[in-house]
């Protein structure tokens, strides 16, 4: 029994997790100023790869109880990480973007943990590039174009960055860590599919551009608060600030996981499996800012003001709206619960008040009774009733 309850809360915490943290091909975030100033878009890259051994063999031999991690972090100070800009950079130009990348902070971090039956790969990439010239056109009624087109970041390349503790590390390539750390085991999946999965790049975000304009969600913020706007060049002023999201929360959107699986055989049958979930994004812009396709590419138009007669971007919600709206599930919540909580006190106090019978008693009798020959008078008297 305490196994089966074990079995069921390890379900339910798998359940759980697989609801409130997901995982993402790419995660991300950015903050973007009509003023033109620099900002840092943070890009978060992740995979997991799974190899099934259930039947044994010699891969399980090598991966079960195997434990290992790596992570490291490097910035625009090593050649290697220069390198890489100017690859990214020569991706923004071909896909007509005048973005241009300036510095970059790389995160990488791979883990492999065996099991059982099967391992799991977890790949874990952050870029935090420095963009510059994202403004497109600044027009004379205060219209600025801000290019979208550089969150579609990509890159198929090898992106090799030299490591003091590791050497070099194609980050961009999930099989290099194994090659690197576990390399009897990548000679025993070299030439395979199961290879060829996890040769797919890392560094592509090109899901977020490629969604059409309708599955975006954007809030609107007429007020925000004085000490959040620093980052949009603003200090001590009140601004109005659009947000626009997209991705697995997304409202009545359904976004669906990359998941791709090859079976081969060695000295058994194996199974690779690797999974990507949809891709996420999140964006604010300063002013009132719609997303719209510009040449064949997606831009950001925002005004400090309105257009007339428009007091907010079409379909947009207002954040206060959204305060309202969590505000009432919350008292609703709270009704629930008190009116819940009174219910169940009521029903512990409920008592019978139905008409009390006579309490019935037996009169206690020694062990020698029994030899008493006045038997049939004694059994006579031995219930006596009270008419309490």
């Amino acid at each position: 029994m305490r196994n089966r309850v074990c079995l069921m809360t390890l379900v339910f915490c798998m359940l759980i997790a697989a609801n409130f943290l997901p995982v993402y091909a790419v995660d991300l975030n950015a903050e973007l100023s009509s003023k033109g100033r620099s900002e840092r878009p943070k890009f978060r890259f992740v995979e997991i790869a799974f190899v099934d051994y259930h039947n044994g063999g010699k891969l399980r031999e090598m991966l079960y109880n195997k434990n290992v991690t790596i992570s490291f972090q490097a910035n625009s100070t090593n050649p290697s990480v220069q390198d890489l800009i100017t690859s990214l950079n020569t991706n923004l130009l071909e896909e007509k973007s005048l973005v241009k990348v300036t510095e970059m902070l790389v995160d990488y971090r791979a883990s492999i943990t065996g099991g059982d039956s099967s391992a799991t790969i977890d790949y874990s990439l952050t870029l935090i590039p420095t963009i510059t010239n994202y403004i497109m056109t600044k027009e004379a009624n205060d219209l600025t174009v801000i290019d979208a087109a550089w969150m579609g970041l990509s890159f198929s390349g090898p992106a090799v960055i030299k490591t003091e503790k590791y050497g070099d590390l194609d980050i961009n390539k999930p099989s290099n860590f194994l090659q690197n750390i576990m390399p009897d085991f990548y000679s025993q999946i070299a030439g395979t599919q199961a290879e060829k999965i996890l040769n797919y790049s890392l560094i592509n975000s090109s899901s977020i551009v490629t969604q059409p304009i309708s599955n975006w969600q954007h809030a609107f913020d007429p007020a925000y608060i004085i000490t959040e706007t620093s980052p949009w060049g603003y200090h001590g002023d009140k601004i109005p600030i659009t947000t626009y999201t997209i991705g697995e929360s997304s409202i009545g959107i359904p976004q669906n996981p990359t998941v791709h699986t090859v079976d081969f055989t060695l000295d058994k049958k194996y199974r690779v499996q690797t999974i990507q979930h949809a891709s996420s994004a999140t964006i604010q812009i300063d002013g009132h800012a719609e997303l719209e396709i510009l040449g064949g590419k997606l831009a950001f138009t925002t005004m400090p003001q309105p257009s007339v007669g428009e007091s907010c971007p079409l379909g947009c919600l207002q954040v206060q709206v959204i305060y309202a709206m969590a505000g009432f599930a919350a008292a609703l919540a709270v009704g629930i619960f008190i009116w819940s909580n009174k219910k169940m006190k009521q029903a512990l106090r409920k008592r019978d008040e139905g008409p009390t019978r006579p309490i019935e008693y037996e009169t206690r009798r020694h062990w020698a009774d029994r030899f008493d020959g006045n038997q049939n008078e004694y059994d006579k008297k031995k219930i006596r009733r009270s008419a309490i």
